[in-house]
């Protein structure tokens, strides 16, 4: 736009968010070859002029990790975002050892005549993943929204991209019939178990105690998870019996998502 000079701002703190920041700066570049990111460490030359790069930018993205609110410049930059009204992109840390948080943690550090211009202006959000094939969905989604606010696509709800390497939607099916075994002492595996079924063509779903003639069993994995104590003895029963496990690992922090 005029008086642009990148399409892109990436608003973040440096502890927990510099990392994530530059990585995504350089995918973005990747993938939209023309595009125009700021990022701090190669575009500031005078901390005194924040409000001046926002102003020169088209979209800010906010990252959101532990303690971007409590900097002094994150603030300036968010309120002159705002105060310009310019459109935001929220990519949330997922990762709590990356200073990641569910939204509800993050919303409590922000200053509370901030958080409903930013939590609930139903802004474009994007939960940042590191593992590289998550990673990809994530920058696909920045990507997407990034171009939205651009003039050529700005009467567009949705863009069909598609990000080197990523897994392509297909319709997929197992050669052989598979009984997956979701224990209902496995908190969340029911509901997963249903929705893999919901997706895979001769998947069926057993969520008895003691199932019989099951193939393989679905653990899925969150802080929840060993919560009732008959899992571990339906795991080490399931791994005597050479049954396969099939483990789930939930990302999202919001979901009960946590490192293992």
């Amino acid at each position: 736009g005029k008086g642009q000079t990148w399409h892109l701002f990436n608003s973040h703190i440096w502890s927990t968010g510099q990392d994530a920041v530059a990585v995504i700066k350089s995918e973005l570049q990747l993938l939209l070859p023309s595009i125009q990111v700021f990022l701090d460490v190669d575009d500031l030359d005078d901390i005194g002029a924040l409000e001046s790069y926002i102003g020169r930018s088209q979209v800010i993205l906010f990252f959101l990790s532990r303690g971007y609110f409590r900097s002094k410049n994150c603030l300036r930059e968010v309120r002159a975002a705002l105060s310009q009204g310019k459109p935001i992109i929220l990519v949330q840390e997922a990762d709590e050892k990356k200073g990641g948080g569910t939204l509800e943690e993050l919303r409590a550090e922000c200053p509370e005549d901030l958080q409903p211009a930013i939590f609930d202006a139903d802004w474009p959000l994007v939960v940042w993943m590191r593992i590289e094939d998550f990673q990809r969905v994530s920058l696909k989604r920045i990507a997407e929204a990034l171009l939205l606010q651009t003039p050529l696509y700005a009467k567009e709800k949705a863009l069909p991209l598609v990000v080197p390497g990523e897994v392509q939607g297909q319709n997929l099916a197992f050669a052989k019939p598979i009984l997956l075994w979701a224990s209902p002492a496995n908190p969340g595996a029911k509901e997963l178990a249903g929705e893999l079924a919901a997706a895979f063509i001769g998947l069926t779903v057993s969520t008895t105690d003691t199932p019989e003639r099951a193939t393989h069993m679905l653990l899925y994995l969150t802080q929840n998870t060993w919560s009732d104590e008959r899992l571990a003895e339906q795991v080490k029963a399931a791994r005597a019996a050479g049954l396969p496990i099939v483990m789930a690992h939930e990302n999202d922090p919001s979901l009960g998502g946590c490192a293992f």
